[in-house]
This record gives C-alpha cells, sequence and structure tokens, in this order.
C-alpha cells in the first residue's frame, strides 16, 4: 500500500502530460459550464478519467502514487486558474 512501483518524477510528468492533454482536447470541444453539461457530457467526463487513469499512474496502485498523482493535478489546476 505505501510502497511505489514507479518513482516520484515519473508520476508527477504523467500527471502533468494527462492533465495538458484533456485540457487541450477539452478546449476544442468548446467551453461550457457546469449548468450547460448534458448528460452525455458528464457521461464523457467519467469516462475520460477511467481512461486516463493507467496512464498518469503506470501501474503504481500505491496510496502514496495516488496523492502524488492528486496533489499534483491540483496544483496545476491552481497554476493554469492563476495564469
Amino acid at each position: 500500500m505505501f510502497n511505489l512501483t514507479v518513482p516520484v518524477w515519473e508520476l508527477i510528468v504523467r500527471s502533468i502530460a494527462v492533465y495538458v492533454f484533456l485540457i487541450f482536447i477539452l478546449r476544442i470541444s468548446g467551453k461550457r459550464q457546469i449548468g450547460q453539461l448534458a448528460p452525455f457530457d458528464l457521461v464523457l467526463l467519467l469516462i475520460l478519467s477511467n481512461a486516463v487513469q493507467n496512464s498518469m499512474s503506470g501501474g503504481d496502485n500505491s496510496l502514496i502514487g495516488g496523492l502524488i498523482i492528486a496533489t499534483t493535478l491540483v496544483l496545476i489546476n491552481y497554476l493554469v486558474g492563476f495564469a
């Protein structure tokens, strides 16, 4: 549970790459506010999150790995919002 199978730097780089890719893809599909999401859009977001899960973790299923990925995504989102 606490043993990382992937180096920390790789988890961070993978998270950044997936975040940038998804932001790019979602921006191409058009801006929408939360209230404008159709049920299909919500399902698509949930499926996307499941689809990119393994590409971020690189097969690491440890608790620490998940926390590193979550922290990286929150920091990236904060920086993008700040910019």
